[in-house]
């Protein structure tokens, strides 16, 4: 996780099965954004730039490069923003890896989908991580049972 990726779920919102499932298609197209953004961010910060204060363009210049690292830190946040007002809990930008919250007889659980997944498929409690996954058996296009 970087140090920009921030938990800021404060509120909950529960998904059904279904509703997590047909969020999929926009949440991989933002976590793709986030995961690009986050690439430049780290290259651009890595960027060391001596001027020459009296040279107007060269301070043009260093001016454009902040105003673009703002610009894309601004829409970096923005995104996890409306992630996190959707009810979607980022768990590690990097690999990609959400969490739906959902109620399962009685108790919180996360339905869990990790970049690259076709589909939801996976389901973890709340106080376990990524690798206390389990498969969500789903033999009729509804939920049977989690195990």
């Amino acid at each position: 996780m970087t140090q920009r990726e921030a938990k800021m779920n404060l509120e909950k919102r529960y998904f059904t099965y279904e509703e997590a499932e047909q969020m999929l298609p926009k949440v991989e197209r933002m976590i793709l954004e986030l995961q690009a953004i986050d690439k430049a961010l780290d290259l651009l910060e890595t960027v060391e730039l001596e001027i020459d204060e009296e040279s107007e363009e060269q301070v043009r210049y260093v001016m454009k490069f902040n105003k673009e690292f703002h610009k894309l830190s601004y829409r970096y946040y923005l995104l996890l923003e409306k992630l996190d007002g959707m009810g979607i809990v980022v768990k590690d930008l990097e690999e990609g890896l959400v969490d739906f919250y959902h109620t399962y007889r009685g108790r919180d659980v996360f339905l869990c989908w990790k970049l690259g997944e076709k589909q939801l498929g996976y389901w973890h409690e709340v106080n376990r991580g990524y690798h206390g996954r389990q498969k969500i058996i789903d033999l009729s296009g509804k939920i049977v049972s989690f195990k």
